[in-house]
């Protein structure tokens, strides 16, 4: 892994990212995290070590160096940033509703136009802030797709590496609730949304078969 992160920073020209492993996920998955091209992270899961040879594996690599290098990486992490100030009013706007004892129970019913006005504000602002995030990453992943098979010259490793995820059991999920916060930063998707109706709306990637058939339309 570190020879193939190697590789692609000096072929891009910018500083060796650093490398990590999400030893504890069996999902098949990775991203890049970072604020530009000299401070960034390249992160893998176990899973995707295990599974994945190493062509497949630098498709995936590769992919990522271009969200580095398209300024996707610096986007992801400005919307974490923007959608934790929305969900730290309504988490505010609840622990004020929240309160029960007779000390504050004076103070909550002062404060409830202003509670119940900052908890819709917060929850509309993180609800559209949502669905705008995962409308802008479903866009960049099949720019980033394109790019990976441009810096490898191997477009069939990306496709294998699709085909691995697909077929595998574990398949793309993260099993660490915390990352839900940034699944729009992962190669695939890390958690699906909760509420099925809202899938489409709130999914942060397309579709595996469809990023398939944007590499080669041939397969059905």
């Amino acid at each position: 892994l570190r020879n193939i992160v190697e590789e692609m920073a000096l072929a891009s020209g910018i500083t060796l990212p650093y490398v990590y492993v999400l030893d504890g996920e069996d999902g098949i998955n990775a991203l890049a995290a970072g604020h530009d091209v000299n401070d960034a992270a390249v992160i893998v899961t176990a899973g995707a070590l295990r599974r994945f040879n190493r062509d497949e594996l630098q498709a995936v690599i590769a992919h990522e160096f271009s969200h580095i290098l398209n300024g996707d990486m610096a986007l992801n992490m400005r919307f974490c940033a923007w959608l934790a100030g929305l969900t730290a009013i309504t988490e505010k706007a609840r622990r004020l509703s929240g309160k029960r004892d007779a000390k504050h129970m004076l103070r909550t019913l002062r404060l409830l136009p202003f509670t119940v006005a900052a908890w819709m504000v917060g929850s509309l602002g993180e609800l559209i802030g949502r669905a705008l995030q995962a409308a802008v990453s479903r866009r960049r992943e099949h720019l980033a797709d394109a790019s990976a098979v441009q810096f490898t010259r191997n477009p069939e490793a990306l496709k294998s590496a699709f085909l691995i995820m697909v077929r595998a059991e574990s398949g793309t999920e993260m099993l660490t609730p915390a990352t839900r916060g940034f699944a729009h930063m992962f190669f695939a998707s890390a958690h699906e949304p909760r509420i099925p109706l809202t899938r489409k709306l709130f999914a942060t990637h397309p579709p595996l078969a469809e990023r398939l058939q944007q590499l080669d339309p041939s397969l059905t």
